[in-house]
């Protein structure tokens, strides 16, 4: 049986972050699951989640709810190419009208070699905050992207072309045993000012047995000191991440599967002192019923207080 997520230490976009992890497509390709709702029992958040038939998450959609009625925030939708590999995402914030491209490119491993990002303006109406300055003015993207459709590619050419986007550039390399993935994030639109110092942060993941094992944080973009993030794999599960560079309050989180390697506990703790555990129950069939938060801190901020949510599905 396949397992229901896939944990992983490295945070995904999208997704709610330490609460909601990457589900697995094998798991929704099998059972032919086609959505996921996951909502709280209470007023609040809830997450469609939306699969292709092959079990590749093709749209996410956050919407917040109350007795008298659901309002969409944040809308995502997901193209991927012949490998299977997202090639582009687009992102609708619904508050204020703006559109995120991301357009993606592999190299011949199939490994990320770039991503570049696009910021776009749909121009929404009767939204407040609408400003040509939030992005490039497209005016009705949001329903291009809610259709199934992308923005003219001519258009991102020509932002390329004009330095109005930024990226993640990706590289490679071997260090002693270990395997590196560098990251560098570069605001490309800088350059319409007259700068050439594109760089704003850098981060590089080492890996062994094709598990990332430590994560360094650079100082914007000089060379690593020391790791900030160390990760425990055994059997090729995650079992625990590890600060290692935050001298006040350092965060631990410890995370415990069942004997279908399905994530049950994750637990998290600050400077030594449990703040906080998510607790995940299945059914016989493998699937996710319920995430319940407990907090040994409820209350003291919205992050913490305990909640239950239920998990929904439709298939095909």
């Amino acid at each position: 049986m396949a397992s229901f997520y896939q944990v992983t230490p490295v945070e995904i976009e999208g997704y709610f972050t330490k609460t909601i992890f990457p589900f697995n497509s094998t798991f929704m390709k099998e059972n032919r699951v086609k959505n996921v709702t996951i909502k709280s029992q209470e007023n609040g958040i809830a997450n469609h989640y939306a699969f292709d038939s092959n079990g590749l998450l093709a749209s996410i959609n956050i919407t917040r709810f109350n007795k008298e009625k659901i309002d969409t925030v944040f809308f995502t939708a997901y193209n991927y190419n012949t490998n299977g590999l997202v090639a582009r995402e687009a992102r609708i914030d619904c508050h204020n009208g703006t559109v995120k491209i991301k357009l993606y490119g592999y190299d011949e491993k199939n490994r990320i070699d770039n991503i570049r990002i696009f910021s776009l303006n749909a121009q929404m109406p009767n939204r407040t905050q609408n400003n040509d300055w939030m992005g490039e003015p497209v005016p009705g993207l949001d329903q291009i992207i809610l259709k199934g459709s992308w923005p003219d590619e001519n258009l991102l050419n020509n932002m390329i072309n004009e330095n109005k986007f930024s990226s993640w550039r990706y590289r490679y390399f071997t260090e002693n045993k270990f395997e590196a993935e560098e990251r560098t994030e570069f605001f490309d639109f800088v350059k319409n000012g007259g700068s050439q110092d594109t760089c704003h942060q850098k981060m590089t993941y080492y890996y062994l047995n094709n598990h990332p094992i430590v994560q360094f944080l650079h100082s914007g973009c000089a060379a690593k000191t020391i790791p900030s993030e160390q990760y425990d794999f055994k059997d090729g599960l995650l079992l625990a991440i590890t600060e290692t560079n935050a001298s006040i309050e350092p965060r631990n989180e410890k995370y415990t599967y069942d004997k279908n390697k399905n994530l049950v506990l994750m637990q998290n703790s600050w400077n030594g002192q449990k703040v906080s555990e998510l607790i995940m129950t299945y059914n016989k069939k493998g699937f996710l019923t319920t995430i319940q938060r407990k907090s040994e801190t409820a209350k003291m901020a919205h992050y913490f207080e305990d909640r239950i949510l239920d998990l929904s599905y439709t298939f095909y």
